[in-house]
């Protein structure tokens, strides 16, 4: 009989680790992302919009580098591959607090595409060792109860930073930013070109923060089982043309099958996140609300995906359920339209953005778990690299679908944004109705059907070649 999720200890430490990684980098990025906002300490620097090219620079790195990632997850044990990446998110933790310290804009976004790299070096770890740590039968609740523990961190490190950027950007006068709030004097000297220096020593707060959960994390690391490399024969590619090589061959391999139809519909997802985490800021100026408020709308949002997907899980038991991937895509274009026409009452916008990001949950936990149990052990990384790459370009198409709708809707852009999240929806639906979740489902029934194998030396739990495809 297995052992329950919270007896495992290995998966335990990597519930821990991804959660203070996820904190780090949300907790980051959203102080960035909020400095550029209209009324940030950068708002000056990129314009309108400025948090879909914040959102680009951490982007790009899955686009870039998930083939090369993916290369590294099959090569070597994955538990190796977690103690190097979180060494590096030690490391760069102290670059964050010089950035935060100094103001330095430049060095910010150095930090945030670095931030990139390393969740893209992490992302197919993170994923293709959950079918190493968990019986066959405990995936897709492993999904979720890691979904949940991972929005439970993004909400903390969205909230803090929101906290931090309400209470001091009104002081912050390093880079030669012009804060609405500024005193005459202040404006004027920084308009002759006098810059003025701020005390930044407050900022060392969230940068701590950030070194001492990635130690934390770094210590989590070395708590995970000893785990054999999958594939330790793989000839690795360190040219862009050989990283781009693994996404042409995990695509043509997988032409017609249903793991590239699951890689897919994962993707499409991200369309809708990329529009609305942006948005999130956008309506928080069009109901007057603080940064505080703001952040805490990407609380409740990611509250309700982490409860979806633990109910996804719950309501699964034993198996994976694609039919809930089709139930979220409808309650998603529901929510999402109805956001569109809300009225200006913030907590009208929680309760419905909250609706949304439950049916979200819905969506997304049984995808993972397919993307975990089709692929087999040998390829697991890059095919999960390579969907990292899709879910990135579909998320800043939808940073610029945001940055569209922002500029073309007027006055109501906020609210109108999230129609586009609904019209990506509505899309999604056809092909799950009409062929994907059959096609799941019949998938799933197959490997159902086939003998459970025997854990692998050093693992807690795994799915055998038998019942990969």
């Amino acid at each position: 009989m297995a052992d329950s999720l919270g007896k495992n200890k290995g998966f335990v430490s990597l519930n821990i680790l991804q959660a203070f990684g996820a904190a780090n980098d949300n907790l980051f990025k959203q102080i960035i992302m909020l400095g550029v906002a209209t009324g940030g300490i950068w708002s000056l620097e990129l314009g309108t919009g400025g948090q879909a090219t914040i959102s680009l620079f951490f982007s790009l790195p899955f686009i870039l580098l998930g083939g090369f990632s993916g290369q590294f997850s099959d090569k070597f044990s994955k538990r190796s591959v977690v103690i190097v990446v979180k060494l590096w998110e030690v490391m760069l933790a102290l670059a964050c607090i010089a950035a935060l310290a100094t103001g330095n804009f430049r060095l910010c976004l150095f930090c945030v595409v670095m931030l990139g790299v390393q969740s893209t070096l992490f992302a197919p770890v993170k994923l293709g060792i959950i079918p190493e740590l968990v019986e066959y039968k405990q995936i897709t609740n492993a999904n979720g109860t890691l979904g949940m523990v991972s929005n439970i961190a993004i909400i903390l490190g969205i909230a803090i930073a929101g906290v931090f950027s309400d209470k001091y950007k009104p002081a912050f006068l390093g880079n030669n930013m012009l804060s609405p709030e500024l005193g005459v004097k202040d404006r004027a000297l920084i308009e002759k070109g006098v810059e003025l220096v701020s005390d930044g020593t407050w900022l060392l707060i969230p940068g701590i923060m950030i070194l001492v959960l990635a130690v934390i994390g770094l210590f989590c690391a070395f708590q995970l089982p000893k785990l054999p490399p999958k594939n330790p024969d793989l000839k690795l590619s360190f040219s862009l043309r050989g990283f781009f090589g693994v996404y042409w061959e995990q695509f043509n391999s997988n032409i017609g099958k249903p793991l590239l139809a699951v890689a897919g519909a994962f993707s499409a997802f991200f369309v809708i996140a990329g529009i609305a985490l942006l948005n999130i800021s956008e309506y928080a100026q069009y109901l007057d609300v603080s940064d505080t408020l703001a952040s805490a709308q990407g609380a409740f949002l990611s509250i309700a995906i982490g409860l979806g997907g633990v109910f996804v899980g719950l309501q699964s038991k034993d198996r994976v359920r694609p039919r809930f991937v089709l139930i979220g895509g409808i309650g998603m274009v529901i929510g999402f339209t109805v956001l569109g026409f809300l009225p200006k009452n913030y907590w009208l916008v929680v309760a419905m953005l909250s609706t949304s990001g439950f049916f979200a949950g819905l969506y997304m936990i049984p995808l993972q778990s397919l993307l975990q149990i089709l692929t087999n052990d040998e390829n697991r990384g890059r095919f999960i690299g390579f969907t990292s790459m899709l879910t990135m370009v579909g998320f800043v198409t939808g940073n610029y679908l945001f940055k569209l709708g922002s500029t073309r809707f007027g006055e109501h852009a906020a609210p109108r944004t999230y129609l586009l999240c609904a019209a990506v929806s509505a899309a999604m639906l056809l092909p799950l109705k009409l062929r994907w979740v059959p096609w799941f489902q019949r998938t799933i029934d197959e490997i159902s059907s086939a003998e459970v194998g025997e854990p692998v030396e050093g693992s807690m739990g795994s799915v055998s070649e038998t019942e990969s495809l």
